[in-house]
């Protein structure tokens, strides 16, 4: 099931409709047959849920018109085939050089992406609390808990699970790995869960 389908058929048309450009209302009921006030009250629903924007655009003649368009977290929900272009991406590299250079590749960008988001200014526990936000937008689906041992990372969801079961280390401990590393400042990690080989979550332990 696609995640357009999950908003109900009419909805799912309208964003159809608006993927090609900014339209009114007007235009979407017409195409859709259905009122525009219904279309209005769909629209504005899909607004509220930040998958559209609208504005007023002037016209050559007569009144600005507010039209709909897609925003980014609208453009999101169309299919993308992100894994099988990295997948074939990681696959060719370790052909051409080798799977070592693969993952120090992933490396340098796990490294890049946790700089990016570092911030000096907090206090450990802020700049945990602050690296889980960003690691959820990334798509981790993670929690933290610190015991006297030092920190545990517990990522419920992987956003390159199918890259991730076909290359394991070069994403998992290359990507994902110094990715932790980097941003919590870490001395070393130590991966004890690990979704691939069937566990419901990866778990790393965090150590200063």
């Amino acid at each position: 099931m696609s995640v357009l389908s999950l908003l109900g058929s009419s909805k799912a048309k309208m964003l159809h409709l608006l993927a090609a450009k900014p339209r009114t209302a007007n235009y979407i009921a017409s195409n859709l047959h259905m009122q525009p006030s219904a279309a209005r009250k769909h629209l504005e629903r899909l607004v509220k849920l930040g998958i559209l924007g609208k504005e007023f655009r002037t016209a050559s003649v007569g009144r600005p018109k507010k039209v709909y368009a897609l925003s980014e977290k609208g453009r999101e929900m169309f299919p993308r085939r992100y894994d099988t272009i990295l997948n074939q991406l990681v696959e060719r590299l370790a052909q051409v050089e080798s799977p070592s250079y693969a993952e120090s590749l992933m490396k340098m960008i796990g490294k890049e992406i946790a700089e990016k988001i570092d911030d000096h200014d907090l206090t450990r526990d802020q700049h945990a609390s602050h690296v889980l936000t960003e690691l959820n937008r990334l798509g981790f689906e993670s929690s933290m808990k610190r015991n006297n041992k030092g920190l545990t990372v517990i990522s419920r969801n992987c956003p390159l699970y199918k890259t991730a079961l076909a290359h394991q280390e070069v994403i998992c401990r290359g990507l994902h790995g110094e990715l932790l590393k980097t941003s919590l400042g870490a001395r070393t990690v130590k991966r004890s869960d690990w979704i691939i080989t069937g566990d419901s979550y990866c778990s790393h332990e965090i150590s200063s």
